[in-house]
């Protein structure tokens, strides 16, 4: 009985079906700040699928996330699981609120969450429609509808408008009331729905759905004055507002309320009025499609034996596709003006387009009771050419109940006529695997009834642009989707098999995702049930190199076959970048690397990626990066085309861009000393070009995986001094970017590839390197000792500018050690030296330096004027990260003589200065500073502001700064 009980006080409501609240035990919770009622909004509205992180953060920032902004997203689901589930320990995963697939699941049911109560009704409602019980379906309606109180997520203005999520719950609402309208012309309820389908035209007024149904609705319910009042307001208010007539939907139901014909279903066609026949044909308005049937073209439309059901048979093994199976089934449900008619689903090949229209085309097949048509445009195939839509439209128009003598020769005639047969029905077509939109316009219907769904592996951009259309791009599924779907599809032959569930997730990464690829391997596996799937899984273990593993008995359906479709439609220099591609060694990549790779023009390389694009052979990831699939890069390297030593020259242009480049990025940022220069660009090689230091900085951050790629790439070559240059150039940007764990690996790598090689001075400038990163990672020991490494090889190559910069580093680490006295000899050592060779900037760094350690040794007027010299030097040559370190300098200073308001200013000052030159480390390091400062002049919250600010600087948690930081953080809170 107590269990019972307190299941009771545990309960907990939610609704987004308006303002987003949530209850526990019978008492509203206070959701807190927009942001956060904004992350439970999105989590209820997806009704217990989980919502990726990047989707939270992408909503929150609006395209322009801080550093911080997955801790903040996190911070936020924390406060409100504890919301939810008060007694809940820290870290604990929570009954509610679960991590899940890189983002988050709520856990919601129809008896708690009003979303997915009115979804149980409706669906309720539409059964009793199929069995004719029209009276309970509007019950059912009305009582779904009632759970509406106001827009979904109206209290989280503008997202309310903008957001898929909502959007499509929107849409959803208003296909319900026209629904409920519909069915309550069918038994004299009109009344029932009057004041729901009243709030929804208040709320869409210009949807002609909506609006149609309510003239319909109000004249059934004795109200027809008011109905032809509102049509009349109608008009003006289109013709004011927008500049245009009522449409057919809404002048039909206009002239079947001055007919008094208000019976049967609005904008079905299934009405008292005249039937469609031959002998009196609909009208073919003109519309955004093409132009309306020729004069003197009628409608000689036949009845057909049997309506149009042409789809093709659902896949029995489809699973997954939950979030995109959900989003697209709305769109082709919603209705009203703004619907979208067109649903254009694109992806690479192989990633399950064909598969999700058809599921989709099946669940949404009842809402369109006057047929479904569908053709295969053969867009990319093996053989043969794409179909002409000619052809297409004489096979549907005979579906349609046109005598082949009547059907027009000329394709315009043709679409005409289709578009005139469609008017008035309700019939979904679904045009698969086409290859433009040139194939795909003819084929549009002309009327908002009738919805179009559309797969390519090219984006139809065009037809989102001048037909409304709704382009969803498939993306490889979800591990746990992939792994379903290769589980559903061996489990009959493999019955009481102890399937170990790690293997099958290696089967299909192994697999790349890509459902094609799964499928294949899947049958394989389950038309021979005594190979044990150790074995499947050791044979794609060379997947990487060959697609072999994936081949099919039915060759024209195999991995390399399907790829082969899109290959054959590239011009020759598309298909020469492509080829080249399996080159590059790293996650993704540029028009500018790829036109050095090519060795082409910029402008050319960008002609070829277009083509790439289009034919889903390469990926946009963002602006300026794309992407391949591992399978499709392993098609391009099984291709024939460049010999050996023509790939090689391929490779060597591509190390030099990446070389040429980040020479060029390091500069920008300022380094202390003259850094290495590469020797010229090799012919055929285009470096990018740097406006700033900030651009730079943006450059190491895309390409830093690459670089690192290229740097392991070189070292595996022996490419002693490509290496190190490389990781020279790289290090500026990990230090300020608090990369040190890839600045210490990098360097470590570099330093045994010019030990092989028996390279001094490479191993020197990496021994130097390598000393920085430990340093910055807090084991000076460690530094010291690759310090005097470098000292001794510097010493030997008679490398002067590289001493003096080992000499200040070596003061650094003795300052780190407490050793001051020590630190001032090498500061000192160093500056005499550089005040010889001219390097003001190195020699700026050093004098800063020096201050610190007089200020330890209690020099504070020594200390004062080594600050003021060095942000003058800084100054001179533009570095505003360094006058920043001055700044904080003198804020160390002021806090020694106990000054804390005059030290917070020069902190906030030096940190404005360090973040604007991207330092981020440094940036990290005043904050814990400035945080010890606003703590010991007795200001609590100010130190937390700024150690919570430090931690959110970078995205390593076990950064010694970071760990400092939250160490202050928990003492404070005690």
């Amino acid at each position: 009985m107590t269990r019972q009980r307190d299941l009771v006080d545990e309960t907990i409501q939610f609704s987004v079906l308006g303002p987003v609240r949530a209850w526990r035990a019978g008492k509203e919770l206070r959701l807190g700040p927009k942001q956060q009622r904004l992350i439970l909004g999105v989590l209820l509205a997806r009704a217990g699928r989980p919502v990726p992180l990047g989707e939270f953060v992408e909503l929150l920032w609006d395209g322009f996330p801080p550093a911080s902004a997955a801790n903040a997203v996190h911070r936020y689901v924390g406060v409100l699981r504890r919301l939810l589930e008060p007694g809940l320990p820290a870290r604990s995963p929570g009954r509610w609120l679960v991590r899940q697939a890189g983002g988050y699941l709520l856990r919601v049911d129809e008896d708690c969450l009003d979303l997915l109560n009115f979804r149980t009704l409706v669906e309720q409602a539409r059964h009793a429609v199929g069995s004719g019980d029209w009276a309970r379906a509007v019950g059912l309606f009305t009582t779904a509808l009632g759970l509406w109180q106001g827009r979904c997520a109206a209290d989280l203005k503008p997202f309310v408008g903008t957001h898929p999520a909502f959007v499509m719950i929107e849409h959803e609402y208003v296909s319900v009331v026209c629904e409920a309208a519909a069915a309550s012309l069918r038994c004299d309820r009109a009344g029932a729905v009057l004041l729901p389908l009243r709030h929804a035209v208040e709320r869409n007024p210009l949807d002609e759905a909506l609006l149609s149904h309510l003239l319909l609705v109000l004249a059934a319910d004795g109200k027809q004055a008011e109905a032809m009042a509102l049509y009349q307001e109608t008009r003006l208010r289109l013709a004011d507002e927008l500049g245009v007539d009522p449409g057919t939907e809404l002048s039909a139901a206009y002239d079947r309320v001055l007919r008094q014909e208000t019976g049967g279903t609005a904008g079905t066609g299934e009405n008292t009025g005249t039937a469609a026949t031959a002998e009196n044909p609909p009208a073919d308005p003109a519309d955004d499609h093409g132009a309306p049937a020729p004069a003197g073209v009628t409608v000689p439309r036949e009845a057909p034996p049997v309506k149009p059901v042409q789809l093709p048979s659902d896949l029995p093994c489809f699973v997954g596709r939950e979030d995109a199976l959900a989003h697209a089934t709305a769109l082709t449900r919603a209705t009203g003006g703004s619907a979208p008619r067109v649903l254009a689903i694109d992806g690479i090949p192989g990633i399950g387009k064909t598969a999700l229209a058809v599921r989709l085309a099946h669940r949404v097949a009842g809402d369109f009771p006057d047929g479904q048509l569908y053709a295969d445009l053969r867009g990319f195939v093996a053989e043969g050419s794409p179909r002409d839509p000619h052809e297409v439209l004489q096979g549907f128009l005979s579906a349609l109940g046109v005598g082949q003598q009547n059907i027009p020769a000329q394709v315009d005639a043709r679409a005409a006529l289709y578009r005139s047969v469609l008017a008035g029905l309700r019939v979904l077509v679904v045009l698969d695997n086409a290859r433009d939109i040139e194939q795909v316009r003819p084929l549009l219907p002309g009327t908002s009834e009738c919805r179009v769904i559309v797969t390519s592996r090219s984006r139809l951009t065009g037809l989102a642009a001048g037909h409304g259309a709704h382009l969803l791009t498939l993306d490889v599924p979800t591990r746990q989707e992939a792994t379903a779907g290769f589980l559903e599809r061996i489990r009959a032959s493999r019955p009481g098999e102890d399937i170990d569930m790690d293997l099958v997730e290696r089967i299909v990464e192994g697999c790349g995702r890509l459902p094609l690829a799964v499928a294949i391997v899947a049958a394989r596996a389950a038309s021979h049930p005594g190979h044990p799937l150790p074995q499947v899984a050791a044979e794609l273990v060379n997947s990487r190199i060959t697609l072999d593993g994936f081949s099919d008995d039915n060759l024209d359906n195999d991995v390399r076959s399907v790829f082969s479709w899109s290959y054959r439609t590239l011009s020759d220099q598309a298909a020469r970048l492509f080829r080249l591609l399996p080159l590059h060694p790293g996650p993704d990549l540029t028009v500018a690397a790829m036109a050095s790779l090519a060795g082409v023009a910029p402008r050319a390389a960008s002609a070829a990626v277009g083509e790439l694009v289009r034919t889903r052979l390469l990926t946009v990831q963002r602006r300026d990066r794309y992407w391949s699939h591992d399978l499709v890069l392993a098609y391009a390297a099984e291709l024939d085309g460049e010999t050996r030593s023509e790939r090689a020259a391929a490779l060597a242009r591509l190390h030099d861009h990446y070389r040429q480049t980040a020479h060029a990025a390091h500069l920008m940022l300022r380094p202390p000393t003259r850094p290495v220069a590469p020797p010229p660009p090799l012919p055929g090689v285009t470096p990018e070009t740097m406006a700033d230091s900030a651009a730079a900085m943006d450059w190491f951050t895309n390409e830093h995986s690459v670089l690192r790629a290229v740097v392991e790439n070189t070292a595996t070559r022996g490419e002693s001094r490509a290496t190190w240059e490389l990781a020279l150039k790289m290090q500026l940007y990990q230090q300020r970017h608090g990369c040190w764990h890839d600045w210490a690996a990098t360097m470590r790598l570099a330093l045994e590839t010019a030990r092989r090689a028996e390279d001094t001075e490479g191993m020197a400038r990496t021994q130097h390197g390598l000393a920085g990163a430990h340093h910055f990672l807090g084991d000076c020991e460690e530094s010291l000792r690759y310090l005097k490494s470098a000292q001794e090889n510097f010493e030997e190559l008679g490398l002067v500018d590289d001493l003096a910069h080992v000499l200040k580093n070596l003061g650094s680490v003795r300052f780190a050690l407490g050793d001051y006295a020590v630190a001032v000899q090498h500061q000192e050592q160093a500056m005499r030296l550089l005040r010889a060779t001219g390097q003001r900037a190195l020699e700026a760094t050093t004098t800063l330096l020096a201050g610190y350690s007089r200020l330890e040794l209690g020099d504070v007027t020594e200390t004062a004027l080594l600050a003021d010299t060095a942000a003058t030097i800084f100054r001179e040559v533009n570095d505003l990260n360094g006058v920043g370190s001055c700044m904080t300098l003198l804020g160390r200073l002021h806090h020694i003589q106990r000054d804390h308001s005059r030290s917070i200013a020069f902190y906030e000052q030096g940190i404005d200065l360090m973040r604007r030159a991207g330092s981020r480390a440094n940036v990290m390091e005043a904050l814990v500073a400035l945080g010890d400062i606003h703590f010991d002049a007795g200001d609590v919250s100010g130190a937390r502001r700024a150690w919570t600010d430090a931690v959110n600087c970078v995205d390593d948690p076990v950064l010694p700064l970071v760990t400092q930081a939250k160490a202050r953080l928990r003492a404070s809170a005690l």
